[in-house]
Parts: structure tokens; sequence; C-alpha cells
């Protein structure tokens, strides 16, 4: 199995910034680097925020760079990201029966599994920026891990199930014991990724791993575990590149926008 994960692209409407980041660039460039070195992968997951303020002609935008890209994909969304907007631009299948962002994929011997952690509000917009999943979105994911009891699973979703000793950690998502004791029942979930915090982090909970990733925006830096002096650089922009076999998976990291300059190509 090979499977791309991004998150955080917090896309702009055409022609604005965000804090003097061209995320349009930044997309595109992820885009050519998937084309370019994993054109092969099974599947690519953007994992939400994939727009940053949930405009039309952000999801527009979206829709069209994503139009260019190999490899099979599957989107769901995050705390910036508007469900109903998103949904009428970019095609209600991508979503379930009940209408949430989320979907399960074979990705060679694998089964990925998309989840969709927003916490909105009728309209569809976020209610705040930590992550919730209700009973509704719970029993999808149950029925697929149950669908998966066969095959290695990899969880996706915009929110971390875990606190991970930060202070972006209380808009984590939240009541996560439901879904980690369903993925501990399944008895073969070999990595769980998500994005949110922009930055990157390993972690074991109950026998599972779990992954942060930066993400296509700024990156976070904290003095961890004191919660204290916090800040943000412009990058890298980065993506997990996961590789499955049957006895081991492994996680890369590719940045795929930096500013540090190759020294030798071999």
């Amino acid at each position: 199995m090979k499977l791309v994960v991004l998150s955080d692209t917090h896309l702009m409407v055409p022609g604005q910034d965000a804090h003097d980041l061209n995320n349009l660039d930044r997309l595109t460039a992820a885009i050519r680097r998937i084309n370019t070195a994993y054109d092969d992968a099974d599947l690519v997951v953007f994992a939400g925020d994939l727009a940053d303020r949930s405009r039309t002609q952000a999801y527009a935008q979206f829709r069209e760079v994503l139009e260019d890209l190999r490899p099979p994909y599957a989107l769901t969304v995050g705390n910036h990201d508007n469900r109903a907007v998103f949904l009428k631009v970019l095609g209600q299948r991508h979503a379930d029966s009940t209408g949430f962002v989320q979907s399960a994929h074979d990705a060679g011997a694998y089964r990925v599994i998309v989840l969709d952690t927003l916490k909105a509000q009728p309209g569809g917009a976020p209610v705040d920026s930590t992550g919730v999943l209700c009973d509704a979105r719970l029993d999808w994911a149950r029925t697929q891990l149950a669908l998966a009891q066969d095959r290695p699973v990899v969880v996706v979703l915009h929110h971390p199930p875990l606190a991970v000793g930060i202070s972006g950690d209380p808009m984590s998502l939240q009541d996560p014991t439901p879904l980690i004791d369903a993925m501990v029942a399944h008895g073969d979930v070999r990595h769980v990724v998500s994005g949110h915090v922009h930055m990157t982090t390993t972690s074991w909970h109950r026998g599972i791993p779990f992954t942060t990733i930066a993400g296509g925006f700024s990156s976070s830096v904290e003095d961890f575990g004191r919660l204290t002096g916090k800040f943000r650089r412009s990058g890298p922009a980065q993506m997990a590149v996961l590789l499955g076999s049957a006895d081991q998976l492994t996680v890369h990291f590719d940045n795929y926008h930096d500013d540090h300059a190759i020294l030798v190509r071999e």
C-alpha cells in the first residue's frame, strides 16, 4: 500500500493570500510532487481545513487544482470548512449516506477509513475549533471497521484523537474514547493520521500509533509540555507518505515546500 495524506491547505479565494503565504502555489506544488514522485499511490487523502474561510470560490479553486491529480483521492473537512458549501461545490459523492464527509477505501491490502470530525451548525459552518464524532458518525466508523475485520486499517481524520502535550490540545477531538475503543476492538489498526495542529508528532496509545502532520500552511512550534512560547513558521509544507506491507507500516514525511537548499542530487 502507498497512501499519501495532506492536511490544512487553507486555500483562500483567488487573489488572496493567508498571512502573506500563497496557499494556491503550495497546493499546486503538492499536486506536482505527488504526480512526480507518488503517481503510483493507491490513494491520496486531504484531511480537512481545505479552505481557510469556507468560501465557495476557494472550494471551486481547490476542485480545479485537483483535476490535475493523477492518483485517486478522498476528501474530508476540518474546523475551517463549511460542510454544506464544500458538498455544494465538490459534490455529494464525498459524503456518506447521512451527509457527513467520510468514506472508506481499499488501498492495496489495507482499508483506509476517512472520518468527518467537523463540529458544525445546522447550516454547515463550524461551531468552534474542536472536533466531534456524533453517534451517527461513530456508528458509521464502527460499521466500516467491522467490514474491514480481515484487513489492516489506517484511519485519517482532521482532529487528533490524542492530546500531544501542546497548547492546542483542548481543540482536539472531544471524547475520543469511543473511537479508540472501536479501533482497539478491530485489532489491526496500523496507524491514525490527522492534521489540525500544524505540527509533526508521533504518539502511541493502547497499541495503536498516531501521527499528526504539519500540513500545507504554517507550522507551529512550542516549548513542548510547558504550553508556553508558541509561534508559527511559514513552513515547511508537509505531506505524509505511508508505505504498508503485510507485516510493517512506515510513515515518511515529505516537505514538498521547503526553503532549505538542495546540496546534492543522487
